[in-house]
């Protein structure tokens, strides 16, 4: 199992390797931008699930996070803004569930550094529902005003 550290830098590569490809595409045509980033969307899991079971006791072992589906990349300079949702479940139980998420990050020019990154996940306001509910309403998670459960910052973790 790798470190939160190497799956950080992992997916400060891979962001930087898709970066010129994300300010080139209309986003009108994207649903989903799984496709057109490579492996960023399971790095993300992969990031968020080791900063939750760091960080945040609640989370617990009996959690485990599938995949992301990212609906919403938005580029201004070197920061990147990832959105979608989370496909998460429980141990011993075959249901997964959906949660919103936000993924904010400021990269530096050497391909495998970043200045900060931010990582919001759970609506407070909105629970989450199961994944065979959210495939039959893929709007649910679609607001722009939240109030996160789970606020992580790269400067109140140790990497």
């Amino acid at each position: 199992m790798k470190s939160t550290k190497e799956i950080l830098v992992m997916l400060v590569h891979e962001l930087n390797n898709h970066l010129d490809k994300i300010k080139s595409i209309n986003p009108i045509s994207v649903y989903y931008y799984n496709e057109i980033l490579g492996d960023t969307s399971f790095l993300i899991v992969g990031l968020l699930e080791s900063l939750l079971k760091e960080s945040c006791s609640e989370w617990g072992e009996k959690k485990w996070i599938d995949d992301s589906l990212i609906t919403n990349v938005i580029v201004q300079n070197n920061k990147l803004k990832i959105e979608g949702v989370i496909i998460w479940g429980k141990m011993d139980i075959t249901e997964q569930w959906t949660d919103p998420f936000s993924f904010e990050i400021e990269l530096l020019r050497d391909e495998i550094s970043f200045k900060e990154f931010t990582f919001l996940f759970c609506d407070l306001d909105n629970p989450e529902i199961t994944y065979e509910d959210f495939r039959d309403n893929r709007d649910y998670w679609v607001r722009t005003n939240r109030k996160w459960k789970y606020v992580i910052n790269s400067n109140e973790v140790l990497i």
